[in-house]
């Protein structure tokens, strides 16, 4: 079917929708009056999608467990609950293992009715997403040998969870431990300690008004963003970007919480209680930690990176701008910022990571847009006609991304240089970049 490059989207979920940017929540008016609805989209696609499979030499399994942060109040709740993170985990597990192959939402069907319910369509419409086969069997015993390296990956702001499985599959494939956490309310929906599943609604439908709240400060980033990669010089990009920065302190709560989530699941992972989540800690070498995401999780990742010692280094996968205050710090990790085909925002966040990462590595993909990074670029059925993906065939988007990803880690916490990325073997759409040494440029 024919895909389209569409205009930019300031958020996933406002690329779902097809909207520009988002100050109030596209399914209310400003009043928080139902909008009209929007022109029947196409029902479920003729055929279930399939996702590709994992290109490397191991099975993978998968499984998931969940952690609570007594120090940490949950924002979004209006008890007095604590904070709880849902990881899912996949690795590389013994070879033929007998099991259950996993489900791919693993939230189950809520995941597509909650969406549905933002994209405005009939509950139903995204069931088919249940009938997705992985290739990752429950709970597999961990393949046995020498430990695995780890990634640590967070999704999208309220993206659905699930939507990254063809990514994070491959990886475990290829003998690396991934660790993808879901970051609760500000997901599409996930799970609790006592089975209950939370999503970024609340009981009236509509999104939590702390989710509201962040998505209202980036009204205005599509022409910020624009603005600063058409500056004439680092002075300039770095005032435009710092004055928009110090707008956002929403946003920078809940980057914190974000990466405070990552941290509480680091610390814990010792100490799980007996589990196939606890067998599977005990065979991570945790000395070569990766850390990376898609969109605000790219974001999460780089600032972790600058906080915690544990990080070797960072991948952001199209997240755009980099928040938090990253603009003003220093370390000395290695970091990759793969770009889409965002015109506007294509180097936008290079004055801030050229300055604070060591070496700091641009990749720009042609014909691939924001989504095209996650599973929706398979999904098709009532995605299908919206103007959310590039020109790029999806398959070949998921062989990109997963190459890309692989390559990177495996040069920097296995020592394997990578042909991409040299430029030894270059890929056809896809510009590697390394950045020299940072101009002196002023903090204020």
């Amino acid at each position: 079917m024919p895909r389209r490059v569409s205009p930019p989207t300031s958020v996933l979920l406002c690329a779902a929708l097809g909207c520009a940017s988002f100050g109030a929540h596209p399914a209310v008016d400003a009043g928080g009056a139902p909008a009209s609805a929007p022109a029947p989209q196409p029902g479920a696609p003729a055929r279930t999608p399939v996702l590709p499979k994992p290109t490397g030499p191991f099975s993978v399994g998968t499984t998931s467990f969940r952690l609570i942060d007594s120090a940490r109040p949950e924002p979004f709740s209006a008890t007095d609950e604590k904070r709880q993170v849902e990881v899912i985990a996949w690795y590389p597990a013994v070879n033929g293992a007998p099991g259950q192959r996993a489900p791919y939402l693993r939230a189950g069907l809520i995941e597509g009715r909650t969406f549905a319910s933002l994209m405005r369509q009939s509950d139903a419409a995204f069931d088919y997403l249940g009938q997705i086969q992985t290739w990752s069997v429950l709970d597999a015993p961990p393949r046995t040998g020498d430990p695995f390296p780890v990634l640590v990956f967070s999704h999208g702001y309220v993206a659905v969870a699930s939507s990254y499985t063809a990514l994070l599959e491959d990886l475990a494939s290829h003998g690396y431990a991934v660790l993808s956490i879901v970051h609760p309310f500000e997901a599409v929906a996930s799970t609790r300690t006592d089975g209950r599943v939370v999503t970024m609604l609340d009981g009236q439908g509509q999104m939590h008004k702390g989710i509201r709240d962040v998505l209202g400060e980036w009204a205005a980033e599509d022409e910020t963003m624009a603005a600063v990669t058409n500056a004439g010089n680092d002075t300039e990009r770095l005032r435009l970007m710092r004055r928009y920065l110090n707008g956002l302190p929403i946003t920078g709560a809940a980057l914190t919480r974000w990466v405070n989530d990552i941290s509480l699941v680091l610390n814990r992972l010792p100490a799980l209680p007996r589990s196939p989540a606890s067998h599977v800690a005990s065979h991570l070498d945790l000395s070569r930690l990766g850390v990376f995401g898609h969109s605000m999780g790219g974001v999460t990742a780089a600032q972790f990176c600058v906080e915690d010692r544990r990080c070797r280094a960072g991948l952001n996968l199209d997240g755009v701008p980099q928040y938090g205050p990253m603009i003003d710090a220093t370390t000395r990790k290695p970091f990759l910022m793969v770009y889409s085909a965002r015109k506007e925002r294509l180097g936008a966040s290079d004055v801030i990571y050229a300055r604070t990462t060591r070496p700091y590595t641009r990749v720009a993909v042609a014909d691939m847009l924001h989504l095209d990074f996650s599973d929706m670029v398979l999904w098709d059925g009532p995605l299908s006609g919206r103007p959310m993906f590039g020109e790029r065939p999806p398959a070949r988007a998921i062989e990109m991304t997963r190459q890309i990803v692989r390559e990177y880690f495996d040069q920097q916490l296995r020592g394997q240089r990578s042909g991409l990325l040299s430029g030894r073997r270059p890929v056809p759409g896809i510009r590697v970049h390394q950045s020299a040494a940072p101009a002196n440029v002023p903090k204020s």
